[in-house]
């Protein structure tokens, strides 16, 4: 038995020793011995509600068992001219409705119907208007506890949703930094494939040829000098091919220009629901090729540790030209606080020195009241 069952059984004996206690106090267990029975009746009809499970209790059970609670005290009430059983019937079926309509019936609650139900039987005049006064304020008790439960469950429902999305946030952004590890991946996998394309097959074919031409030298060697030659060819063919590989790769536009730098934003927005505004009134041509890639790999690092530390929904980047420089800003609202230090982790080392090989430099600070700005200034080339 688990010590939520422990505590709810405690309660249903608690509410049966009340209930017990009052109508003894009130005298409803003293006269004739039909009384007396009738009496008891009543009270072990309501501890058996309270006993029975309440995934036993259906609609007509219940509305049953509240029928013969009723019809036995009213039979008490005129047989034997006893008006306070109906405080007593009020109060059970306000306790039972508690009990089996709440999945969390406050104790607070079940205090206030007792003692209400003990003023009156005390203090209350024993006649209609004192009886439906009591009827009215036991409905209004009843809709103040059901109402306040339910709220408190309502509040622990959404701090449960709540813990559920952030769960859900940090695991959609460790899911955005990894998809952008993959890209950066695919990227050096089509760069390995360029280059094996390229040479591969040329320098396969020279070293068959290399092999063969150690015996051609010593038995035939016109024909070796003539293999040479087109072990000459193949060279010259490789290295054409790495060349125009290299220059294919050099002239690859794949991170030059606003374009990528927009699509990594959206990449960022689409899968990791940050906001974004790109202010720029530059154009492709406008800057060198070489400084674009260098933006490119700057705005992608940031990004990176945007998602994984910032928890920030709104990232501001503006692309300006300013004095023989590129000036990029990038500004975030995340949880980083003006007062709090900032640590050169291995994110900033890494734009500061793809900066610095340019003749750049990286600056970056808290902001106010919250967030962090990032603003790398590359030299533009004569």
């Amino acid at each position: 038995m688990t010590v939520e069952n422990i505590r709810e059984n405690r309660g249903k004996l608690i509410n049966i020793a009340v209930i017990f206690s009052l109508m003894y106090m009130s005298q409803l267990f003293i006269g004739s011995l039909p009384k007396v029975l009738l009496n008891l009746l009543f009270l072990a009809i309501y501890a058996s509600v309270l006993s029975v499970p309440k995934s036993w209790w259906s609609g007509k059970r219940l509305f049953l068992a509240f029928l013969i609670i009723v019809i036995e005290a009213m039979t008490v009430l005129f047989l034997f001219h006893e008006i306070k059983l109906i405080y007593f019937l009020a109060t059970a079926i306000l306790s039972i409705s508690v009990r089996l309509s709440l999945s969390k019936p406050s104790i607070l609650g079940m205090t206030v119907i007792f003692v209400t139900a003990v003023l009156y039987i005390h203090f209350g005049s024993e006649d209609p208007f004192s009886i439906v006064s009591f009827g009215m304020l036991s409905i209004v008790i009843y809709i103040t506890i059901r109402n306040r439960i339910q709220r408190n469950e309502m509040y622990e429902l959404d701090k449960l949703h709540l813990a559920q999305l952030q769960e859900a946030y940090e695991q959609l952004q460790e899911a955005s930094v990894t998809a952008m590890q993959y890209a950066v991946l695919e990227e050096r996998t089509r760069i390995a494939r360029e280059i094996h394309d390229a040479v591969g097959h040329s320098l396969t074919s020279l070293i068959v040829q290399m092999q063969a031409l150690r015996y051609m030298m010593k038995k035939e060697p016109e024909k070796a000098e003539k293999s040479l030659e087109s072990m000459l060819v193949v060279a010259r063919q490789g290295l054409h091919d790495i060349r125009i590989s290299v220059h294919s790769l050099a002239d690859d536009r794949s991170e030059s220009g606003i374009t990528p730098l927009k699509a990594l934003l959206s990449r960022m927005e689409a899968t990791a629901s940050i906001q974004y505004e790109f202010d720029t009134v530059l154009n492709d041509e406008d800057i060198d090729v070489n400084i674009y890639g260098t933006l490119f790999k700057i705005l992608q690092e940031a990004i990176t540790n945007i998602i994984r530390h910032s928890q920030a929904t709104m990232v501001y980047v503006r692309l300006t030209k300013e004095a023989g420089k590129i000036v990029m800003q990038i500004r975030d609202n995340g949880i980083l606080q003006s007062s709090q230090p900032i640590h050169e982790g291995f994110g900033l080392k890494v734009m500061k020195e793809r900066l610095e090989e340019q003749g750049g430099r990286l600056h970056y600070s808290a902001m106010e009241p919250h967030g962090f700005n990032i603003i790398a200034e590359v030299p533009m080339l004569d």
